[in-house]
């Protein structure tokens, strides 16, 4: 996930200059309440949700506390993984 672009983000789409942003709770996968094997959407990490005034299209930006990639996969204290 891309990191926090500020306060005024270029669309990665159209180029325009200015995004809404919305933050985001991480969340567990999605699935079906009448079939719970059949899963719609995967689980999402914490994140900062952007949305283009432009052309609308949408694309989320890790939050500055987020930890890296390095650190999520590192065990924690205890020798258990994050």
């Amino acid at each position: 996930m891309p990191p926090y672009s500020g306060l005024e983000p270029t669309c990665p789409k159209c180029g325009w200059i200015g995004a809404s942003l919305q933050y985001r709770e991480a969340r567990g996968p999605i699935a079906l309440p009448w079939n719970t094997a059949y899963v719609v959407d995967v689980a999402r990490p914490e994140r900062l949700a952007r949305h283009c005034q432009s052309c609308g299209f949408h694309w989320d930006e890790a939050p500055l506390d987020a930890p890296s990639v390095l650190e999520a996969a590192l065990p924690a204290e205890g020798g258990q993984a994050r």
